[in-house]
């Protein structure tokens, strides 16, 4: 979750909120389940059957109800680390290449699920929704800098409607904080926003059926950019996509002692102000799995996303509604080359394939300690004159009661 520098340039500006660091192994700045403790080590499979009460309460409203006993509580963190590599050939910026900074980030994530009645379920979560952040201080030009953090907290109700089928609703109260700097020059501007989610899941003996959807979580930042030489500062809005996702899990009447789970999501960020001028709508294939041996959980997962970046010819002459940017004291037009360099250096999480591995020992009847790692990798991209790789680690751990 933090922008830094990229090299001078009047993409900078546009960068600004779509950097790069978008949270690691996740899609695109979403971070969705990748932080769980038990889905990220499945990566972040858990919609149908979440095995922690963050995937939970972060995932399908609807599978509360999965909830065995009155109360469990999860609370872990996770190390993420994002390394890129850029090439520039001097069309936008002056011609150099490098890597950017090593970017270091823990990320708490917290939930409970507590009880109300036989059907009633409720649960609260806080964690990060999502992020973005790059930098070339060492290796660049100029010197811009971009930080954008997303936490949210989640607060969701479900209830059994019947046996099998359990309906829910989320409520997500988002903390965005953007930082905005070129040369000198920083500012930090700060900002709520609300989405809502539905779910539904549905019990077929052999398999647990899942579908959710989550509408778009608005984060308007008021005179965070200089559009222009005038010293006045523009407003810009990020907003994280709205989702549909399908997920799809085998249950004990199945295999006692084996979980697999497959998960597809939707994210429409053709209508997503701040990314849809460069970024297209992407699915995301998620298959985890979970062997239980005796006091142990044994996890593994794999995900695929299409690719996110928009063709050159799909570009546009302007970014979150701006038109200019002022740079280096200059205002200067917003076009495909610069919307080109800022996919290439700032907005670039363009792993398509993520691993992920996970282990988790159950200490006793009430507590149980959870591990996961995972890494995210893709091919080189090119735009225009700018060549990138990108990749990201993350490891995490945490710990569960329930009474």
């Amino acid at each position: 979750m933090r922008y830094s520098k990229v090299s001078l340039t009047m993409a900078f500006g546009s960068c600004l909120l779509i950097s790069d660091f978008s949270l690691a192994t996740t899609i695109g700045s979403d971070s969705n389940l990748k932080f769980s403790q038990t889905a990220g080590g499945m990566a972040g499979a858990g919609y149908a059957r979440p095995q922690d009460a963050v995937a939970s309460v972060f995932g399908n409203p609807a599978s509360l109800t999965q909830l065995n006993g009155n109360t469990d509580f999860t609370f872990g963190a996770s190390y993420l680390n994002v390394g890129n590599d850029l090439t520039t050939d001097g069309s936008v910026m002056p011609v150099g290449s490098g890597s950017m900074e090593a970017e270091h980030y823990l990320l708490p994530t917290m939930a409970v699920r507590q009880r109300l009645t036989d059907k009633a379920v409720f649960g609260l979560g806080f964690q990060a929704v999502g992020g973005l952040g790059s930098d070339y201080r060492t290796s660049q030009a100029l010197d811009p800098t971009v930080t954008y953090l997303n936490f949210g907290a989640n607060m969701d109700f479900a209830y059994a409607i019947s046996p099998k089928t359990s309906v829910g609703v989320a409520m997500t109260l988002a903390y965005g904080v953007l930082e905005v700097g070129l040369i000198s020059t920083t500012a930090i501007q700060e900002t709520f926003g609300v989405r809502g989610g539905l779910g539904l899941t549905h019990d077929l003996g052999p398999v647990m059926l899942s579908v959710n959807y989550n509408s778009e979580l608005e984060m308007e930042f008021n005179d965070v950019i200089q559009s222009d030489t005038s010293g006045n500062y523009s407003d810009f809005t990020l907003e994280q996509p709205q989702e549909v996702i399908l997920g799809i899990a085998s249950t004990p009447a199945m295999w006692e002692n084996l979980l697999i789970e497959a998960d597809v999501i939707y994210k429409n960020w053709d209508n997503a102000t701040g990314y849809k001028d460069i970024w297209k709508d992407t699915f995301t294939l998620q298959l985890g799995s979970q062997y239980t041996l005796n006091k142990l959980q044994f996890r593994a997962g794999y995900s695929y996303t299409t690719d996110l970046r928009k063709d050159s010819e799909d570009l546009g002459n302007s970014i979150s509604g701006l038109s200019t940017l002022n740079v280096g004291g200059a205002t200067t037009p917003v076009g495909p080359a610069v919307l080109q360099f800022v996919t290439a250096s700032l907005a670039h999480p363009f792993w398509n394939h993520n691993v992920t591995v996970g282990i988790g020992y159950e200490i006793n009847s009430n507590l149980r300690a959870d591990a996961q790692a995972g890494i995210a990798f893709g091919d080189d991209q090119s735009f225009g004159g700018n060549k990138t790789t990108a990749e990201a680690f993350t490891v995490g751990a945490g710990l569960s009661w329930s009474f």
